[in-house]
């Protein structure tokens, strides 16, 4: 076995309660990596398009990566299955120490099917792996399941679960670890709630190998004072992700308002700039394992009615989720409305679009007071937000539609509320305008629907700079073949597993030369390029054998309509025919057909022979 890896897939089927652990094999270390790559594969071959996210037969896999459990710097776990919001394929990443625990105990991978009859946690103490009963644990929150199997098992075993809202199958629940890291996005959490699996608790002791442990300490040292150099790496460690609300408000172009509008006035004011947020609440910093970083920023609310309130992490994506987006200024507010989402293990992302879609829908009329509990959805009612969020973790009321997101949400809604729902392929948008060219282009052909991530165009976009050149941020034409390129290299980092903050230190270059160190061989740029192509089409076949084609890889059409109102970016706005025409490009760059489905000749070129031969694609 390569040397970073402890070879073992865990297989846990939770009706018959059968644990069964299978070797992991060379060939698909080589071919797929570990991470996203090797999870890819095993969801392919293990969940076919008839079987439904909720159904028993849905797997849950949690995979680690060459890097897990080093001292190279990186992320922690995935998780990978299929979507309950978006009904195709997911795959939600956390940082924090569960992946080390997890590689540490002697599992690359965990796999997780079937329905226990009654609640279950695992606990997995190196080779000793229970399936033990959890009744007494349904019904508590995140915070309350950890601290629980902690008292019950020791302070060293770190646990995943989920909260209240994955009991509920809230369609965004999300797998919380550590305090309150989070694998927040595509419903992650419903589908263990769906499994009746409170938690997996996980305690391990062994080492990690690697070969030339001397010379990795040096290069990874290396690493590390090359990263503290880089003008971006000062920035998060001093301000976390939070360092990119302001210059997106700069270009006009912040998530207002439900994407109405690009400024909101209390930036105008300085009154929730950056510097001044992070003056009021931040106590600490915090870094996951064998990280140099400390993006996470441990904030309290220090007076008020939310007095007491911590958040650990006060990222970009939930303060704009529940703030500009939904023309919310209480600071306060938003960092209650991030606690509940923790609390309760829901993505913020999602909670908070859901909310902004109903205060649009009651602001046309589409919904009255009357109809959802006397609740008076106006934008900005912070009292609301905050009930609001605590009825969709708790499926109550109102919370209870648009605990479906926001597709099924507005479908149930119905009298046209459809079109006021923002998502690509079922998954809510993240917390940036796509009429930001090349940021709406990335969104929509992601894997996962409407994924900031894999792209990272909102990244590069607000540099207007991609590997030392200047990229025109008002064309779309040179920037199909810069998300391609970022997409591959992205499915590589995902799958040894490298935190995407690092961005600006792994290259090509760098992973190559970590490979001899993690997996005793090394791996050509060349072959990494290859490997990354291979996995971004083989998730593409999944989803086309679940109806995705090229219908599906656009933005809603209010960015193709609805220019932004005022400020620097007044009148901007999404070109239809310059859209397709890159849309058209990036499929002629995948090699993909005008339909967005892989070629028979691309997928043989990758070594995908049955991926061409599956009947069901």
């Amino acid at each position: 076995m390569y040397p970073s890896y402890a070879g073992k897939i865990l297989h846990i089927d939770l009706t018959n309660k059968n644990i069964i652990i299978k070797r992991l094999s060379k060939e698909l270390i080589r071919n797929y990596i570990g991470g996203k790559g090797i999870a890819a594969r095993l969801l392919y071959d293990e969940v076919k398009n008839e079987v439904s996210p909720l159904d028993p037969a849905n797997k849950l896999i949690f995979a680690t990566g060459p890097a897990t459990g080093t001292i190279v710097p990186h992320k922690g776990y995935n998780v990978t299955f299929k979507s309950p919001l978006t009904g195709i394929y997911a795959c939600s990443s956390s940082g924090g120490f569960f992946g080390d625990k997890m590689k540490r105990a002697g599992y690359d991978i965990i796999v997780i099917s079937g329905r226990s009859e009654n609640p279950v946690y695992l606990l997995i103490d190196d080779d000793d792996v229970q399936i033990l009963k959890a009744d007494h644990l349904w019904g508590k929150d995140s915070f309350e399941t950890r601290s629980v199997i902690q008292s019950d098992h020791g302070s060293d075993v770190e646990v995943a679960r989920i909260g209240t809202a994955g009991e509920k199958l809230v369609k965004f629940a999300s797998i919380m670890n550590d305090y309150s890291r989070t694998a927040g996005r595509c419903g992650a959490g419903a589908v263990m709630g769906s499994k009746n699996l409170k938690a997996i608790a996980v305690r391990g002791t062994n080492p990690v190998e690697v070969e030339r442990i001397d010379e990795l300490v040096e290069f990874v040292n290396s690493l590390i004072i090359k990263f503290k150099e880089i003008p971006s790496s000062k920035v998060m460690s001093k301000y976390g992700p939070l360092s990119m609300v302001d210059p997106y408000h700069e270009f006009g172009l912040l998530v207002t308002r439900y994407w109405h509008e690009g400024l909101f006035k209390p930036f105008l004011k300085r009154e929730l700039d950056v510097d001044t947020i992070l003056s009021k609440v931040k106590v600490k910093d915090k870094a996951c394992s064998s990280c140099p970083l400390n993006c996470s920023k441990i904030c309290v609310s220090k007076e008020g009615k939310y007095a007491g309130t911590i958040v650990e992490g006060l990222d970009f994506e939930p303060f704009m989720s529940f703030g500009p987006l939904l023309y919310n200024d209480d600071l306060d507010t938003i960092m209650k409305c991030i606690e509940i989402c923790d609390r309760m293990g829901m993505d913020a992302i999602s909670t908070g679009n859901t909310i902004a879609f109903a205060m649009e829908c009651y602001e046309k009329g589409i919904i009255t007071s009357e109809e959802i509990g006397g609740l008076e959805l106006d934008w900005g009612n912070s009292e609301v937000i905050v009930q609001l969020t605590e009825s969709i973790g708790r499926r109550e009321g109102f919370g209870d539609v648009l605990a479906e997101g926001v597709r099924e949400a507005s479908r149930k809604i119905s009298r046209g509320a459809e079109k006021f729902a923002m998502h690509i392929k079922g998954l809510e948008l993240p917390m940036y305008d796509p009429r930001a060219k090349s940021y709406g282009l990335a969104i929509a052909v992601a894997d996962r629907g409407a994924c900031h991530c894999q792209g990272e165009m909102h990244v590069y976009y607000a540099r207007g700079v991609y590997k030392h050149r200047i990229i025109s941020r008002d064309s779309l034409q040179e920037w199909p073949k810069i998300i391609k390129e970022i997409e591959d290299l992205g499915a590589v980092k995902d799958s040894f597993i490298f935190c995407r903050f690092f961005r600006d230190l792994y290259d090509e270059e760098t992973i190559s030369k970590l490979t001899p160190y993690l997996m005793g061989v090394e791996i050509s740029i060349k072959e990494l390029k290859l490997i990354g192509e291979r996995i971004i089409n083989l998730v593409r076949a999944f989803n086309v054998r679940e109806g995705v084609s090229r219908k599906d890889d656009y933005p809603p059409d209010r960015f193709f309509i609805e220019p932004i109102p005022e400020g620097p970016a007044k009148g901007v706005i999404l070109n239809k025919e310059e859209f397709e025409t890159a849309l058209d490009h990036y499929y002629e760059l995948r090699e993909w057909n005008h339909d967005g489905v892989p070629r028979n000749e691309t997928l043989l070129k990758l070594g995908l022979h049955d991926v061409v031969n599956d009947s069901m694609l």
